[in-house]
């Protein structure tokens, strides 16, 4: 249930008062020399309020983000983090949301605004409580206050950044080796790193009954990814373990599981194929951090 913004109960009362305040703002705008500046302007605006966050044992910075429906990005731009190391326990980030004040254009609907910034039109009517009456008479430069919607967990874009995340959580798969190998008795056909000039960013890995091959999960997780989404991967399975940690499955022949699945270690996802571009029958195995390709051999178990 969506809480923060109240309603305005349909009365003859409260309608007679929105048309009041239409006119008031339309005589302003007619008689303010500087109103025509806004049409067709977008203005971005933040809440006064910012949140204070206390990191707790076993938080990552992409979870945060994600609960308070921000991306990485912004969390670690607003807290200034340059090493993701150093965030530890007892730490207070500051968390804040972004919202932007939309200008109304001529011909321009509610339905058209709602659309436009992928939000629900009773979100607009929540947070615009004479909306509730104005929804069909927008008129050119009114303000129409929008709540940004949830973003997924997004990359930093900072290159040292990024190379220190996957630093980390490589250093904490060493420790944990977490992950069972997704085939049986494997031969490795390809390591992760440089390969041809370019960066393999997975294990390759070949059985003899190649087609007959199961692939299972290498660790529990949820499907988030089944087919041929990808250029290049063929038939693949994206299995989400939480924490920012996935596994890609690539160039599989046949698929066994759907997205939204929840699936346990050792579950069957399909079965190795030559799919994509592929040399071959083989399992393209990738491990990634905050979508960060890792090599997958310290996280698997020996």
């Amino acid at each position: 249930m969506e809480v923060g913004y109240p309603s305005v109960p349909p009365n003859i009362t409260a309608q007679e008062d929105a048309k009041q305040a239409v006119v008031e703002q339309t005589l302003m705008q007619a008689f303010n020399p500087f109103s025509a500046l806004q049409n067709n302007q977008v203005k971005k605006t933040t809440r006064g309020a910012v949140v204070t966050y206390a990191v707790q044992e076993g938080d990552t910075l992409s979870d945060i983000a994600y609960k308070y429906g921000i991306t990485l990005q912004d969390l670690i731009e607003e807290n200034k983090i340059t090493n993701p190391n150093m965030v530890g326990i007892g730490m207070k980030l500051n968390i804040r949301r972004d919202e932007v004040a939309h200008v109304v254009t001529r011909g321009e609907t509610l339905d058209q605004i709602a659309s436009r910034y992928d939000v629900k039109k009773e979100v607009l009517i929540r947070r615009n409580p004479l909306l509730a009456y104005l929804q069909n008479q927008l008129y050119v430069g009114q303000t129409v206050v929008v709540p940004m919607p949830a973003a997924k967990p997004a990359l930093a874009g900072n290159i040292q950044l990024r190379r220190q995340m996957a630093q980390a959580a490589s250093r904490k798969a060493s420790r944990s080796r977490a992950m069972s190998w997704p085939i049986k008795e494997p031969t490795i056909t390809s390591g992760f790193g440089s390969r041809w000039g370019k960066m393999h960013k997975g294990l390759d890995m070949w059985n003899e009954e190649e087609a007959k091959t199961p692939i299972q999960a290498a660790k529990e997780g949820i499907v988030v990814e089944a087919g041929a989404n990808r250029a290049g991967y063929g038939y693949l399975v994206v299995l989400d373990h939480g924490g920012g940690l996935q596994t890609f499955y690539a160039h599989m022949r046949k698929i066994s599981v759907y997205v939204g699945q929840e699936v346990d270690e050792g579950d069957i996802l399909g079965y190795m194929g030559n799919t994509g571009d592929s040399t071959g029958y083989h399992l393209h195995f990738e491990v990634r951090q905050d979508d960060i390709p890792v090599n997958p051999m310290p996280y698997l178990r020996r």
